[in-house]
């Protein structure tokens, strides 16, 4: 099994990680935030912060779901403390990738999803809440990958 590591930066919008807005990674995980920042500033809405706290946390949430179900990290740890909102692209949804391949264009898709359901979907209304905060899980084995989001403050 092959674990990514998950970095998201913005450096418009800084980190909580003390870091000014850096940090490094690789160009799936900087997707996430760009594409989330993207959607919501169509609507008028504040960019997200990169935040290595929720990032750990949604990048655990990506491995455990991968092989339970979508959402089961989130709901069994309440959160963790720190996400008030998570979306997911659960491998269980035939999300693909390439085995090693470059998984953007799946990230990218997977974000254009959740901005898709439009007002009163669920996803959507949680990329446009009210959140300072966003910390991106990608987890994959072979082609299988589950895409999780998490939001806080």
């Amino acid at each position: 099994m092959k674990r990514l590591a998950l970095v998201m930066v913005l450096a418009a919008c800084g980190s909580d990680d003390g870091g000014g807005g850096g940090g490094g990674g690789d160009a799936a995980h900087q997707a996430c935030v760009d594409e989330t920042n993207m959607y919501r500033a169509l609507r008028g809405k504040p960019a997200v912060a990169w935040s290595a706290e929720l990032e750990a946390y949604a990048d655990e949430g990506a491995e455990d779901d991968f092989s339970t179900s979508p959402h089961h990290h989130f709901s069994s740890t309440g959160g963790g403390g720190i996400a008030f909102a998570e979306n997911e692209c659960p491998q269980q949804g035939n999300w693909q990738a390439p085995a090693g391949g470059d998984v953007v264009p799946v990230v990218k898709a997977c974000v254009k999803a959740f901005y898709d359901e439009g007002p009163g979907g669920g996803h959507y209304e949680n990329m446009m809440g009210p959140y300072a905060k966003l910390g991106c899980g990608i987890y994959q084995s072979g082609t299988k990958i589950t895409i999780v989001q998490d939001f806080g403050n």
